[in-house]
C-alpha cells in the first residue's frame, strides 16, 4: 500500500474493537501468520462467515457479487489467478487479503483465517502484506512497527 504508509510506520491496533462488534468486510485487521505464530500480517476482511467468495482474474465476489473495492491495488488480471476458484467459508471463517494483491500471501494462498487468529483492528490506514513486530502493549492497544516484508 505504498506510500500510503512507508516501512517503519507505527501504527494503533484496537484489540477490544471486536470484542462487541464482529470483523465487518473491508477492515483492515492484525493476523496471526499462519505458518508462524510469532509474525503478525495486516490484511484486509474480504469474506465473513458462512458466505461463498470467489476470485480470480483480479476480482473478487461474495455470494456472485462483485465486490467494490477502492482500496486494492493490484493489475487485472493478477498473474496465475485467471481460473476463478470458489471458497465457502464456515462459521468462524474469515477471507482476508493485502491490498498489493500481485505481492500479497494471504487467503488465496492459505486458506480462510479463523476469528481466534484475528487479533484486532487497525485504526489507522496500513500497508497489508507487511510484517509487523509489537513495538508497545497495554490490554486495549498495540503499537506496531511495520518492518518489509522479506519473503
Amino acid at each position: 500500500m505504498e506510500p500510503a504508509c512507508r516501512d517503519g510506520t507505527h501504527l494503533t491496533l484496537s484489540r477490544l474493537v471486536y470484542w462487541w462488534t464482529a470483523p465487518a468486510r473491508g477492515d483492515l485487521v492484525a493476523i496471526r501468520a499462519p505458518d508462524s505464530s510469532k509474525r503478525l500480517e495486516l490484511k484486509r476482511i474480504i469474506g465473513l462467515p458462512n458466505e461463498t467468495v470467489s476470485y480470480g482474474n483480479g476480482t473478487f465476489q461474495i455470494n456472485g457479487v462483485p465486490l467494490d473495492e477502492p482500496y486494492a491495488r493490484m493489475p487485472v488480471p493478477v498473474p496465475g489467478d485467471e481460473e476463478r476458484q470458489v471458497v465457502r467459508l464456515g462459521a468462524e471463517d474469515y477471507f482476508v487479503a493485502g491490498d498489493h494483491r500481485l505481492y500479497s500471501r494471504d487467503s488465496r494462498q492459505y486458506g480462510p483465517v479463523r476469528r481466534s487468529a484475528i487479533l484486532g483492528k487497525v485504526l489507522l490506514d496500513s500497508p497489508p502484506g507487511k510484517s509487523v513486530g509489537v513495538t508497545r502493549a497495554t490490554s486495549r492497544v498495540v503499537t506496531l512497527k511495520t518492518t518489509p516484508n522479506t519473503r
